[in-house]
């Protein structure tokens, strides 16, 4: 239905806790076979934990990581900090926090507000902002709902928030 012979990238998604096991390697070979029928371009991962990527790495190249990450979720450093070792590009989902929380502790946070105030930006421009510059090798995919809202997301990448301001909000 989408009118392409492959895919760029598929991510493998885990939807439990736990060590590497026969579940994600039954998983993980069928993504391996897909790309070797010229399927997909790139297997990704999702939701993994570090023992996850290094298990899969033995299998296979991975392009991609997603993986929750932002100003105040970080539990899944090792994740980035390993792909940023390996040139992997790592995805954070819920870079503006959680949509499932009803005060959401990123965009309410006193730091991102009184940032946006004094830079002139929105509260989740700084947080895109600070997400982008954790690693080279972060790639956003934040929601965009209009044209005005794709800008302001674009607009994230020229904001600047320099050193004394970076280091307080990491």
């Amino acid at each position: 239905t989408l009118g392409v012979d492959q895919l760029a990238a598929v991510n493998l998604r885990l939807m439990d806790e736990g060590e590497p096991g026969d579940l994600f390697d039954e998983q993980l070979q069928v993504m391996i076979t897909a790309q070797r029928d010229g399927l997909i371009g790139g297997i990704g991962l999702s939701n993994i934990d570090r023992a996850h990527l290094l298990h899969a790495l033995e299998h296979t190249d991975i392009v991609c990581v997603q993986n929750p990450y932002n100003l105040v979720d970080r539990s899944t450093q090792p994740v980035l900090d390993e792909c940023a070792a390996r040139g992997i590009a790592f995805v954070p989902f819920f870079p503006l926090g959680s949509a499932f929380v009803a005060d959401n502790p990123v965009l309410g946070n006193p730091v991102v507000r009184r940032a946006a105030a004094e830079l002139g930006h929105t509260p989740a421009q700084i947080a895109l902002a600070w997400t982008l510059g954790v690693a080279p090798n972060v790639l956003l995919i934040p929601g965009t709902s209009s044209t005005a809202h794709l800008e302001e997301n674009l607009a994230v990448a020229d904001i600047d928030l320099g050193e004394a301001l970076r280091a307080e909000l990491d």
